[in-house]
């Protein structure tokens, strides 16, 4: 069973929904397509728990201007760091 959650972004909306036993609870995220072609009007990505919040801090550092630019390395095993 999949719930709608708030969104203070206009144009994105949020639908939470169990993604298996593996991935367990997650969250879809979309948004309207600007220029839709043929029968997709929509574009969506689907996240676990730990990915939101990854996904989280990763905005934040962009929305405070303190990203980090990926040189190509972004396949680093967070195990090691």
């Amino acid at each position: 069973m999949a719930t709608d959650l708030k969104s203070r972004t206009a144009g994105v909306s949020l639908t939470r929904f169990f993604g298996g036993e593996d991935r367990g609870v997650c969250v879809q995220v979309t948004t309207k397509k600007r220029e839709p072609k043929g029968t997709e009007f929509f574009d969506s990505v689907q996240l676990t728990r730990e990915q939101a919040a990854d996904l989280a801090h990763d905005l934040m550092a962009f929305a405070d201007g303190l990203e980090t630019e990926d040189f190509g390395d972004s396949l680093v095993d967070k195990n090691s760091v």
